[in-house]
């Protein structure tokens, strides 16, 4: 039994607590209800109560508070000069002392008739506290019981009557007592109607309380208007409004008391009142949900319990904020038994602070006469507020290059704010943004920051950034191009559920690509003569950024056919033929085609490539020689002494000094700290080669150049002074090879490289050694006997073989260029199929 009761209680527990999620702002606003207050009559206001010959009649009310009643005094008179003299009623004719005026005494019998034709519906009976009348003096006159003042009671220019009646006096210099006659009320604009108490004629005259009376005639003519009064329970009224409040529009609520007394039935109202109607406003909801704010000419559904009747509907009124006054009034829709929601739309409503409440009553469109409703339900309140607007101002953040708003990789990266919304006004908070297409799927990209997690933000002022999992970034930031999207909001209450340009605001920017910058690697001009052009070379550039692009080499002017270049690697192949000249070369970069994007302006840097024709020279000696190629003196011969001249430099071939000219000059020289330099000069402009000391028997050898403008040929010469001709060493391949050789090359990578020099057919047996002519070993070490070579780095240096002549004979002496080159190496790649391959590059 205590299990039963327990899972009785948890499920109690967990209804409970169901209802209180879904109900939760239902209770909010039945607790913020208050009761309406009562409804009262202004006086003045004109209200439509009963008949009287098959017209229906409207009453001013003179007093809203006469001992718990309404005073109602007939808006105009029943009936207009009716005459109650008429002798078959028994009139009599009453004179004065002085036998010239009299007063005509009648019954009120036929003024009582016609108030008595006034006839009241069963739901007007029970309203009236006393039934409809003519007042006598001492009801309307100041300070009277039914509490009119002359304001109150008085027509304007019309005279009525007024029920005293009884036997004159006998003069009326001593006063006509307004408690025997049947007098007439006229308002003028000086009077004021006595208390009780006066008995002077003329202050009754003047106060416009006035006898039927007559002077020097015996024919009765005089007329009066019939004025009914009447007094209705106030506690009946439920409600009353402008019987033009019927056409189901939304009316500003007004009762009009500018008429009273004025002889008019303008604006009258029609009144409703006490029933066994009911009506009781339970909630104010949107979109189904409790609410107590909507937006200006919007819509809510009222959640009302009433019953029916006869043709009933269901009212609003709308009070002030403070519940007081009522504001606007609306006949709605037919009423329904039970609760039920009451869909009514707020257009044309201020916006502003209201209390809403209902009733529920009876629509008769063919009277004016009162109708049964229910009480004022209780007020609920409810603000109509202006609807949100949301504005979007673009916000790019510092980074992209001038001119430009927003550039990709500068400052369209994930998670950076593009723009800002601004809510103005606000409307019904919290506001609940959604990201939408503009034309295309960009709008995927970006999302509004700052809100919860149901998209809802109070915030005035939110961010729009980039998402950090954007479809369309590169490298973490928006690639280029144009970008559409649209934020709409929809207020607390979702409205509006159809968007509006003040809730919705579209937009699109442009992500402008960004500038590549690109350099070669080596930016100055690059020259190659025909010999060292024959072996590949690379000419590379880099590029900022590097990531994302690509560089494309291409031969770009000048002699193109001199070279070709691998547009991928830069790899240059010459192609000239042992032709010279210039060429220049291009280095572009832009997107890698690869990625598929167009995120980068291309961008390219230019060089010049000279390929030249080394210059050669030769050296003839003086005539004094007995060699015609080698300078060879005897000790007696004037050449060997202190200027005398050793011979002359000729320059051939070489390279026009500007390239694509004929003119070709030739500068010569010689080498310094060579061999026995410093005994010898060359001019410069001649070639001579002249002695700068005397000389004795020997063998000198010296190094002389020749140049143009591109390259310089350096020569060796051996002069003999009192020796035989040297032998002719030469430089081979190797010791089979017979083709001399003045150059040899060999990778970085290579093993086991000599270098070999010898004499072909010498019986001189002295060993040839071997050097570097500068000394220098970063390049290369040769081993002075065996001539075997140890590569230490890339580059070009002279190796100078050298051998001891025989007795009598000058020592030998050849020259080799050696240069090392980078070279390449085999690698290992993987295919698309899993195979090793070797490739080269």
């Amino acid at each position: 039994m205590l299990k039963k009761i327990f899972v009785i209680v948890l499920c109690l527990l967990g209804s409970l607590s169901i209802a209180y999620m879904y109900s939760k702002d239902n209770i909010e606003n039945i607790l913020n209800a208050q009761s309406a207050p009562a409804f009262i009559l202004p006086k003045g206001s004109k209200v439509v109560l009963g008949q009287y010959d098959n017209r229906e009649v409207v009453w001013d009310i003179g007093n809203n508070e006469n001992n718990g009643s309404y005073v109602l005094m007939s808006s105009k008179p029943i009936q207009e000069d009716f005459s109650k003299y008429s002798n078959s009623i028994g009139c009599t004719k009453s004179y004065g002392t002085d036998g010239n005026q009299y007063a005509e005494i009648c019954p009120n019998t036929l003024i009582d008739n016609e108030v008595n034709k006034i006839v009241l519906n069963t739901t007007e009976l029970p309203l009236m506290s006393r039934n409809f009348f003519i007042p006598n003096y001492n009801e309307i006159r100041n300070s009277g019981s039914l509490g009119l003042s002359r304001n109150d009671r008085a027509f304007k220019d019309i005279t009525y009557y007024i029920n005293e009646r009884g036997v004159t006096t006998n003069s009326a210099a001593i006063g006509w007592s307004h408690n025997i006659l049947t007098l007439t009320q006229h308002f003028t604009a000086s009077s004021v109607l006595l208390s009780n108490g006066s008995s002077s004629l003329s202050d009754d005259w003047i106060s416009g309380i006035m006898e039927c009376y007559y002077s020097g005639t015996e024919t009765v003519t005089a007329v009066s208007n019939i004025r009914p009064f009447g007094t209705m329970i106030k506690t009946k009224i439920n409600f009353a409004a402008n019987t033009s409040y019927t056409d189901g529009s939304w009316h500003s609520y007004s009762i009009d008391t500018a008429n009273l007394n004025e002889n008019n039935e303008l604006n009258p109202n029609k009144l409703r009142v006490q029933s066994s109607l009911t009506a009781s406003l339970l909630d104010i909801k949107r979109n189904n949900r409790s609410i107590s704010k909507v937006m200006e000419n919007g819509s809510v559904d009222l959640s009302v319990n009433a019953n029916t009747g006869t043709n009933t509907k269901m009212s609003v009124i709308l009070y002030d904020e403070a519940g007081t006054q009522i504001q606007y009034y609306k006949l709605e829709s037919n009423t329904q038994s039970g609760t039920n929601d009451y869909t009514i739309d707020f257009t044309g409503i201020p916006t502003g602070k209201y209390q809403v409440a209902v009733i529920n009553e009876e629509y008769d469109a063919s009277s004016q006469l009162a109708v049964e409703s229910s009480p004022i339900s209780d007020l609920l309140p409810l603000e109509i507020v202006e609807p949100h607007k949301i504005t979007y101002t673009k916000t790019p953040q510092s980074g992209a290059s001038a001119g430009k708003e927003y550039e990709f990789s500068k400052n369209v990266n994930a998670g950076q704010t593009i723009g800002k919304i601004t809510v103005n006004p606000q409307g019904v908070m919290p506001l609940t943004y959604t990201v939408e297409t503009n034309g295309d799927n960009t709008y995927q990209n970006f999302e509004v920051d700052g809100l919860n997690s149901s998209g809802a933000s109070s915030s005035t002022s939110l961010n729009v950034k980039i998402k950090s999992a954007a479809p369309d970034l590169v490298n973490g930031g928006l690639k280029a191009g144009t970008y559409k999207f649209c934020v709409s909001a929809k207020d607390a209450n979702g409205d509006p559920t159809t968007a509006t340009s003040d809730s919705k605001v579209c937009t699109s920017f442009t992500v402008e690509k960004t500038d590549l910058s690109i350099a070669f690697n080596d930016p100055t001009q690059t020259k190659k003569s025909i010999s060292d052009a024959a072996t590949a070379w690379s000419e590379t550039a880099s590029a900022t950024p590097s990531t994302g692009t690509k560089i494309t080499y291409s031969v770009s002017g000048g002699d193109i056919s001199l070279i070709s270049i691998n547009p991928d690697t830069g790899a240059i192949t010459y192609t000239g033929s042992n032709a010279f000249g210039k060429v220049k070369i291009k280095a572009t970069v832009d997107d890698d085609p690869t990625t598929g994007n167009d995120n980068y302006n291309s961008a390219f840097v230019e060089k010049e490539i000279v390929i030249y024709r080394e210059v050669d020279g030769s050296v003839t000696p003086h005539s004094n020689s007995s060699d015609t190629t080698t300078p060879t003196f005897t000790a007696s011969d004037s050449n060997i002494s202190t200027g005398g001249i050793i011979g002359t430099i000729h320059g051939t071939l070489g390279t026009p000094d500007t390239i694509g000219g004929t003119t070709t000059t030739y500068h010569y020289g010689l080498k310094p700290g060579v061999g026995n330099a410093s005994f010898f000069s060359v001019d410069a402009n001649t070639g001579v080669i002249k002695t700068t000391a005397n000389l004795g028997v020997n063998s000198y050898h010296i190094t002389v150049t020749v140049s143009d403008n591109w390259s310089t040929k350096e020569i060796p010469v051996t002069i003999n002074v009192g020796v035989a001709a040297a032998e002719d060493l030469k430089f081979y391949e190797n010791s089979t090879s017979t083709t001399a050789i003045t150059t040899k090359s060999a990778a970085l990578t290579d093993t086991g490289v000599v270098v070999y020099a010898t004499v072909r057919g010498s019986s001189n047996t002295n060993p040839v050694k071997y050097s570097i002519q500068d000394g220098s070993t970063n390049v290369i070490e040769v081993n002075e006997n065996s001539g075997a070579v140890t590569i230490h780095g890339v580059g070009t240096v002279t190796i100078v073989a050298k051998k001891q002549g025989a007795a009598g004979q000058g020592d030998a002496i050849a020259y080799l260029t050696f240069t090392v080159t980078s070279g390449s190496q085999n690698f290992i790649y993987t295919d698309n199929a899993g195979n090793e391959l070797p490739k080269t590059a």
